[in-house]
């Protein structure tokens, strides 16, 4: 039906993010030393000394280091960022002709560490205004919708009854889609009862439940009703209809993945056009958009996730909450585009308490690729059990006892799991670290690791990465980047624990030697624009040269991951200009249609 089509449609633009993976290459590819830019701040001698030297040590030409007027602060303001950093760095890059071939950046020592939520105009605030108002009329009509699909009679459907469960970190847009889907459930449920009734009772029913739909999904909800309930009359000859219902899917995928947020131009017009063809499912979600677009919520980030979109506007994408990776092994892009995709970046930070302890990150982790990474792997679970597939607490603390299974099973290495509610905590607790993940010490470090030189490790806990450089700090990132961890990661703010790579997948895919630290860390990582932080040479791979795992043993994903080395790479520059213009053309597009729509209806408006 209608609704189960279109919920389906909503979920896929809106998120862009379900299960799937991509076919194995026939070759491996490796990120270079020439596809790394290096981002310093030319204010900072320091900044420079870091950038210097690790561009000395990886072979990076010295013309790929980006000396850019930044502050010398660890927070930037969204004006800043855009003005100082992104429009700067390309230019840079495009002028050099190294945007075609760039795909990691490497912010070092002296460049700020997080970007602070954008500001409001006064006229944006007026359009956030009007769509708040537009959403709060649609929001009644859909539960005045959602009252007559419950008044419809008949024997109640179980497996329709909605889910209510909220999950962890619901932003204001996520909340309006879990809203949309509700009533496209209780809906969906009343038309399966109503197809239930004997043809005359049906047939009785039909003028309130067209009433009803065409309230809910508009003239598009009553053609596809009229193909699955009785009708007195043929409307339209098969092949009009099936043109229409094209016209329909076509307008429906405009609106929701291409037009141009915040609407400016005929915006009573657009919103009047839109609710006589889609109803106020299509009011609603052009106003929830509207508002995401228009949003400070939880809009600040860190500089290094935000950079990942380097080539992208952040009107493009709007800067409120955060935004799926495109380069995570289980992103699935919509089937059927045309155009160019705006390449995503990989972006890692050689940083830490002092200069000195930045360069030794860069001479830790040659050392380990030469030497090998020796020592102990701990992992601190707690013992959680995992309730559902919703349950990422219970996913994560397995995930951390899988990971044990897979190192004791397909490495050589001494696997130590503590899976209770105790950690690691007190000094000689975790010698002779070569790898540690576990949680969970909220921004109290404990100090009872002593990392070996190329150690990798994490702990999954808020803001552990909120100041690097603040002598009082006592988060996990700072600390351990003092006593000497090589690659570590965190988050600047409350990043919600989906955005941790989940230890199994990343540490594995690492142990293969097939995958450098940073292509690892954006296979595992489902969001940028957000607030994680990667610590370490992104082309750190101490196991390249001898491989602790083998690539078959990656049995958790269905096939083995491509490496991001591996993926096409679209210019930038020619993707930018071409999104523009389709996103130009999309608006006069979708006038068309929707008229086109209105008047072959045959229709009274609504």
């Amino acid at each position: 039906m209608m609704m189960k089509k279109r919920r389906e449609q909503l979920l896929r633009l809106f998120l862009c993010l379900i299960c799937g993976i991509a076919s194995v290459p026939s070759a491996r590819a490796e990120l270079s030393a020439s596809q790394v830019m290096i981002v310093a701040n030319a204010n900072s001698p320091d900044s420079l000394r870091v950038a210097r030297h690790y561009a000395g040590r990886r072979g990076i030409p010295l013309q790929q280091i980006a000396n850019l007027d930044l502050p010398f602060e660890e927070s930037m303001s969204r004006k800043d960022y855009d003005r100082q950093l992104v429009v700067p760095l390309r230019r840079i890059l495009h002028k050099a002709g190294l945007h075609r071939s760039i795909r990691v950046l490497v912010t070092v020592y002296g460049v700020p560490l997080r970007v602070s939520a954008q500001s409001l105009t006064d006229e944006e605030r007026r359009w956030r205004l009007d769509a708040k108002n537009r959403l709060a009329a649609a929001r009644s009509t859909l539960m005045e919708v959602e009252r007559k699909a419950r008044d419809i009679p008949g024997a109640a459907d179980a497996s329709a009854i909605p889910n209510e469960k909220g999950g962890q970190g619901l932003a204001e847009f996520d909340r309006n889609l879990a809203f949309l889907a509700r009533i496209d459930r209780v809906t969906e449920a009343a038309l399966k009862r109503a197809n239930a009734f004997d043809p005359p009772t049906r047939q009785r029913w039909y003028a309130r439940v067209e009433a009803m739909i065409r309230q809910y999904q508009g003239i598009a909800g009553v053609t596809q009703l009229r193909q699955g309930l009785p009708v007195n009359t043929v409307t339209s000859a098969a092949g009009e209809e099936r043109y229409r219902l094209a016209q329909q899917a076509e307008g429906l995928k405009l609106l929701l993945g291409f037009l141009e947020l915040p609407v400016t131009r005929e915006r009573d017009t657009l919103y009047r056009r839109v609710e006589d063809v889609y109803g106020a499912y299509g009011l609603f979600a052009l106003a929830a958009l509207e508002l995401k677009r228009l949003s400070t919520e939880e809009a600040d980030g860190s500089l290094d996730s935000e950079l990942s979109l380097l080539w992208r506007d952040g009107e493009d994408y709007g800067l409120s909450w955060r935004q799926a990776n495109a380069l995570h092994h289980g992103f699935k892009r919509i089937q059927g585009g045309s155009h160019k995709e705006i390449p995503l970046l990989m972006v890692s930070r050689l940083d830490a308490p002092t200069v000195d302890h930045a360069v030794q990150m860069v001479d830790r982790a040659i050392e380990a690729e030469r030497q090998g990474l020796a020592g102990t792997i701990y992992l601190d679970a707690r013992g959680l059990p995992v309730k559902d597939q919703a349950d990422a607490y219970g996913r994560y603390d397995q995930s951390l006892r899988d990971l044990h299974g897979f190192v004791t099973q397909q490495t050589t290495y001494r696997s130590v799991l503590e899976n209770t509610e105790a950690r690691f905590q007190r000094p000689g607790d975790a010698p002779d670290v070569a790898l540690y993940a576990g949680w969970y010490r909220l921004r109290q470090y404990e100090d009872a690791f002593t990392f070996r030189p190329g150690a990798i490790g994490y702990h999954m806990a808020s803001a552990e990465a909120v100041s690097i450089h603040n002598s009082m700090e006592r988060g996990w990132c700072k600390n351990a980047l003092e006593r000497g961890i090589t690659a570590t990661l965190g988050s600047v703010g409350e990043p919600y624990l989906d955005s941790f790579p989940e230890p199994l997948e990343f540490i594995s895919l690492m142990m293969t030697g097939q995958y450098s630290l940073v292509e690892a860390y954006y296979l595992t990582s489902r969001w940028v624009s957000w607030r994680m932080v990667l610590f370490g040479d992104p082309l750190y791979n101490p196991w390249k040269a001898k491989p602790a795992a083998q690539r078959s043993a990656l049995t958790m994903f269905t096939l083995a991951p491509i490496a991001p080395s591996d993926q096409s790479f679209d210019d930038p520059v020619l993707a930018r200009e071409e999104f523009k213009r389709l996103r130009e053309q999309s608006r006069t597009r979708l006038d068309m249609i929707l008229r086109n729509l209105a008047d072959s209806s045959g229709l009274p408006p609504a």
